[in-house]
């Protein structure tokens, strides 16, 4: 049986277990530490302490050692009472004690001197609102926040960059798409109609200046991250399954790796003693929206809002099974989106498609004459010869549409002898006949999205030794809608299923010693051959290309199937031991990828023709596929790429003092190499220098490369209370070392170089074989092409003969990606559950990748074989200085709030692991501000619940429970670089992109010079102008460098993103009222019915959409004469557009709410 069935059949084994036999509690590694002493200070041995959850009224116990220290592990997040006896002294309650999850949480508890029968209580509210046992930089979301805030899609993801040392704004486009923070690479964020759906949901938060594919995501304490993009969770869960989120911006925790920027750690909700649930609806309805005021320089003719209309839909419900043993908990939600877009297309005729549809033993009339494949419209517009940009010699109107020809009378495989020719530029086969062959119409596309999210959790104390749970989120989402040009026979279904289940089991050896283990699978998979059956897999797509301009719409067959499977496991196994004043944690941490693609788009062969008439005589001018260069079949090659990773760690948190805690880590990682299961993968492989590309050589089999195996990482923190400010001041910081895990984004580019297995090929004249299998409905194999197959050079494994190839790279020895972490800061509680804070966060990165897309360039001899070399290199360094500012008022009375400044300055040689500088020679030389570094950034928000009556009286719940929250977002530009393109013209092959030699792939440069004289406004106003801060044209401000085509490049006298955009400020607001129900048995005395509405951008702000890199003008350079003509506004050669904003962001959203919750 294979891992991933065995993975699926675990989960529902395991989910029988649980309905059968009450499978067990809580995963939760929180604990609470602190030192117990008399009135004098000193401290109090033989003192017990007992904590009891509030909510499932489950009981631990500690007593304090002969140094007062007590510890108590595995504490879920939330409210608890903590008491404390001693013969001698009065008893102490502590009620309503906030414990936040995944940490160590600090409370010293005084005595004072009495009989034990006596008691002092003192609620949780008025104990110090900081943390004194940690060093890292952190903050924690409750899931009543999660509820209140305004989250775009109920995505609480949404929320993070809210956290300290965090940077994001969540911004959306004008579709209501996630709007990605320049330096993003990958899937991007959700959007509004995605939303806790999507299969892999890069959230745009940076954290301590790092790349967010360095964010790690974790639920219920395992992994969910993508395999593909670092920083993408697989799994995003619904709000009314979130108990907590924390989010550690800055951590010096052993516990935590693959990943050194935030650490998101979400715990789901479980079932308590009392029965809880809920029920939703949230509508959205663009007629609500607003336009935006600015979208481009089209003018206000190109406005939008946001049109989505859908509606979600969900609820939870949870309680106990067995009351103090077993608690159950699920939730649920949907989304549910039914709409049709318009647009305007050309399409062939009716007229057209019975002509070529009736002739017989030609693929042509098969194919039209497939049910479906004629176009599918709604209006028929009018269309003249002018319009499309035809010669009237080879055009007229007639009734239908546009006669543009006639079929050939010649026989199969003839080309059109018209095409080209002068008169009729774009052929009329057999003559004009008055019959229409074309026309312009307008067509509806209707898509049918039903996404789903089930969750489900059950909790059971199976003996006070032994804690056990279950958790499974199950994420299907299928959608429905034209995949290529309009025609039935393209309606297309896309069934993804992403999927996360967590099995953890706790076991108390002694009140001080505990083991955690924890087992999770998480998967996301499609396979869209098996949900597209009725397509006419035996049918090629068809692209009608020598037509002019929008006439190039014209395809026949819909896109090519994606079959993927990506599936990660985790074991983690934590042994914790309280030990005197040391809290100790070791274990180990063992991760699985298992990453299987299909390649099958290209195992279906595409062909381009001239004109309709080509394609109705069969007459292809190209063809591309995926094929088998020994046999020259087309193949849809399957490739089940590994990597295994494995992680040891310790971790001492030392109160070496009452008030001075030590935390002390070492954790050591080993990220196993990528590789194929079967060995199909071809590794390139360098000459020794100086001939590295004429002794390059593909090696079969094998690792993609050797990995690091020198990971360790220290961690170092400390939280220090000096004594005279009595538990009011804390100061803390540290120093940690993290690596992170290459995506496997990078490393598959590999699969595609060309092996015995597999070769990509673009094939044109004689060598083209246009056939098909005899079923229409068989996907493959399709008949053998014998010009696809090659010979391979028994040396070098490089094709012998044929086109030269295209290969991807990267280091033979690759250095994992590590960052240096450092922060302090220090806190103080202000009273009023107010707490103050200001501190430096740091971060140095070492190695990481940047992508050089045509590697090609760095190497001289050159070798003709080889005309692209995709090349990775390990060289790329970045650093991150921040001030940190933070006020927060603790909920209290119905009110918190929370603001934070941050001056800051991110600089990197390259932002992801995607990018090509200007000058790729030297990482350094590309030495600036990140893409995504923004100097200042403010954020406010906050939740305000007003009490207007007392309690829970009849008038509180008819005209109080109003609820108020906020999130006001604000920061300055983000860089850009301007560059120059560079044709040179008069190559041996015609391609104009060739500086340093004939077809390098290479023609963009950076300016020699600044010259002065920017405008430094960064306003809409200005950047909504036709030439920005520039405003006498950018050739004026810039001097071109000096070029030749075959000489080195100058190094650049501009620095990358030398230049800033667009400032962002937004507000999102949530306006709840709430109707208090009756006292009723089950649902309890605090059921009601919420109305709300989120106001997405309330003022509808306008804000533009980060500029790009921008092109100064195109540089012209004769390869003959070596001439240079340098851009002017004179010549035409200089950009009209330059600094000017593409486009604005969304206008104001407005979603609507009703929830029932009890």
């Amino acid at each position: 049986m294979s891992l991933s069935k065995l993975s699926v059949r675990l989960i529902v084994s395991s989910a029988c277990v649980v309905s059968m036999s009450a499978v067990a509690n809580a995963q939760y590694r929180a604990s609470i530490q602190g030192v117990v002493m008399d009135p004098q200070g000193a401290v109090v041995s033989g003192a017990k302490v007992t904590v009891t959850a509030k909510d499932t009224a489950l009981t631990q116990e500690a007593t304090t050692d002969q140094n007062g220290v007590y510890t108590v592990n595995r504490l879920a997040p939330g409210l608890y009472t903590i008491t404390v006896e001693k013969s001698g002294f009065q008893k102490k309650v502590l009620e309503s004690v906030n414990i936040i999850g995944e940490q160590a949480n600090s409370l010293n508890v005084t005595l004072e001197v009495g009989q034990v029968t006596q008691s002092i209580t003192v609620n949780g509210n008025d104990l110090p609102a900081i943390d004194t046992e940690t060093g890292q930089i952190s903050g924690t979301l409750s899931s009543t926040e999660i509820q209140d805030l305004p989250s775009f899609g109920r995505d609480p993801f949404q929320l993070l960059r809210l956290a300290p040392g965090v940077f994001g704004d969540s911004a959306h486009n004008n579709g209501g798409g996630s709007q990605n923070v320049p330096g993003s690479a990958g899937p991007g964020g959700a959007s509004a109609t995605s939303s806790i759906f999507q299969t892999e949901n890069q959230v745009q938060a940076f954290a301590n200046g790092q790349r967010n594919e360095a964010n790690g995501f974790q639920v219920d304490g395992v992994s969910v991250n993508s395999l593909d993009w670092g920083g993408a969770a697989i799994i995003t869960p619904n709000e009314e399954s979130v108990k907590e989120v924390k989010v550690t911006s800055n951590s010096y925790d052993a516990e935590y790796g693959r990943s050194s920027a935030a650490q998101v750690e979400v715990i789901s909700q479980s079932g308590t003693n009392q029965y809880h649930g809920s029920i939703f609806l949230k509508m959205d309805r663009p007629g609500l929206n607003s336009y935006q005021g600015y979208n481009g320089p089209s003018g206000p003719a190109a406005d939008q809002r946001v049109s989505n209309r859908f509606n979600q839909i969900g609820g939870s419900v949870g309680g106990p099974i067995i009351h103090n043993k077993l608690f159950a908990f699920f939730s649920y939600e949907t989304l549910r989106n039914n709409s049709v877009s318009t647009g305007t297309t050309w399409v062939e005729t009716p007229q057209y498609l019975k002509a070529v549809g009736a002739e017989s033993g030609f693929i042509a009339g098969s194919m039209l004459s497939f049910p479906g494949e004629g176009a599918s419209f709604s209006t028929a517009l009018p269309s003249t010869c002018a319009q499309a940009n035809f010669p009237a010699t080879n055009c007229q109107a007639v009734g239908g549409g546009l006669d543009i020809g006639s079929p050939l009378t010649s026989g199969k495989g003839t080309k059109d002898p018209t095409f080209g020719q002068a008169g009729t530029p774009f052929g009329v086969g057999n003559g004009l006949d008055g019959v229409p062959d074309i026309e312009f119409v307008q067509f509806t596309n209707p898509t049918i999205l039903t996404a789903t999210q089930y969750n489900g959790r059950a909790d059971y104390q199976v003996k006070p030794s032994d804690l056990v749970t279950f958790s499974v989120y199950w994420v299907p989402n299928d959608a429905t809608f034209l995949n290529g040009q309009a025609r039935t026979a393209n309606l297309w279904h896309s069934d993804r299923l992403n999927y996360s289940g967590t099995m953890l089991w706790n076991h108390t050896f002694a009140p001080t010693l505990l083991n955690e283990a924890r087992f999770n699978v998480s998967r996301w998979y499609f396979n869209e051959v098996q949900s597209n059956p009725q397509e006419p897999w035996g049918l090629p797509q068809d692209a009608i290309t020598g037509l002019p301009g929008a006439m190039n719409q014209i395809v026949f067959g819909a896109n090519g199937p994606g079959v993927f499977y990506k599936t990660g496991y985790n074991i983690r196994d934590t042994v914790r031991k309280a030990l005197n004043r040391h809290s100790l944690s070791f274990g180990a941490d063992i991760y699985k990828g298992q990453n299987t693609q299909t390649q099958s788009g290209g195992a279906r062969p595409s062909y381009n023709f001239n004109d309709l008439w080509d394609f109705a005589t069969d007459a292809p001018v190209f063809e591309s596929g995926n094929f088998n260069p020994v046999t020259g079949v087309p193949t849809s090659l399957t490739s089940y790429v590994r990597d295994n990773d494995f992680a040891f760690f310790g971790q001492d948190d030392y109160k070496l003092r009452p008030n001075l805690t030590v935390n002390l880590g070492l954790r050591w990682e080993y990220f196993g190499p990528f590789h194929e299961k079967n060995g199909n993968l071809a590794t390139t492989v360098l000459g020794a220098p100086p001939n590295q590309l004429p002794g390059i050589q593909l090696r079969l089999g094998g690792d993609l490369y050797n990995a690091d195996k020198h990971n360790f990482g220290p961690q170092i923190g400390f939280a220090w209370s000096p004594t005279r400010f009595n538990t009011k001041l804390v100061v803390r910081g540290g120093f940690g070392i993290g690596y992170n895990r290459t995506e496997d984004a990078i490393p598959l580019n590999a699969l595609t170089n060309p092996s015995p297995l597999f070769a990509s090929f673009g094939l044109v004249g004689s060598n083209i074989v246009y056939a098909v299998p005899s079923d229409p409905h068989e996907f493959s194999p399709y008949p053998a092409n014998p010009n696809a197959k090659i010979t391979f050079n028994s040396t070098t494994n490089l094709p012998a003969s044929g086109a030269p190839v295209t290969l991807s790279a990267l280091p033979a020895n690759l250095v994992s990606p590590y960052t240096y972490r450092y922060s302090i800061e220090t806190q103080y509680d202000l009273g009023h559950n107010m707490v103050a804070t200001i501190g430096y966060s740091g971060s140095e990165s070492r190695h990481l990748l940047r992508w050089v897309f045509q590697g090609q360039i760095f190497f001289s001899p050159q070798n003709p074989q080889v005309n692209g070399l995709r090349l990775w290199t390990d060289d790329v360094n970045g650093n991150y200085n921040a001030l940190l500012t933070e006020f927060h008022k603790r909920f209290a009375h119905g009110f918190e709030f929370d603001t934070q400044y941050t001056f800051s300055r991110a600089n990197d040689d390259a932002s992801t692991n995607f990018y090509f500088d200007q000058y790729p020679f030297n990482a350094g030389a590309a030495y600036g501000p990140s893409d995504y570094d923004a100097t200042h950034n403010f954020k406010f928000w906050g939740v305000w619940t007003p009490q207007l009556f007392s309690g829970h009286s009849w008038k509180e719940k008819v005209a109080g429970d109003w609820t108020f929250s906020g999130i006001l977002s604000a920061h300055s530009g983000f860089p850009w670089t301007p560059f120059y393109n560079v044709q040179v013209a008069g190559t041996p092959s015609g391609s104009t992109c060739s500086l340093l030699f004939d077809n390098s792939g290479y023609c963009n440069v950076r300016p020699a010079a600044y010259l002065g004289g920017v405008l430094s406004s960064h306003s809409n106003h200005t950047l909504e102008q036709q030439l920005g801060q520039f405003p006498n044209g950018p050739a004026t401000y810039f001097t071109p460098p000096a070029l030749t085509t075959t000489g080195v490049i100058p190094l650049p006298g501009v620095g990358r993103n030398s230049f800033r955009g667009p400032r962002y400020a937004s507000v999102d607001f949530t306006l709840a009222k709430a109707f208090g129900l009756p006292n009723m048995k089950v649902l309890g005395e605090n059921s009601k019915l919420e109305a709300r509405l989120n106001f997405y951008n309330l003022f509808n702000q306008i804000n533009l959409a980060p500029i790009g890199n921008q092109p100064i003008g195109t540089i012209q350079l004769n390869s003959t004469t070596g001439v240079q003509t340098n851009p002017t506004a004179a010549n035409g050669l200089a950009s009209g557009t330059f600094d000017q904003a593409c486009c604005g962001l969304a206008g104001r959203v407005i979603e609507g709410q009703i929830r029932f919750s009890f």
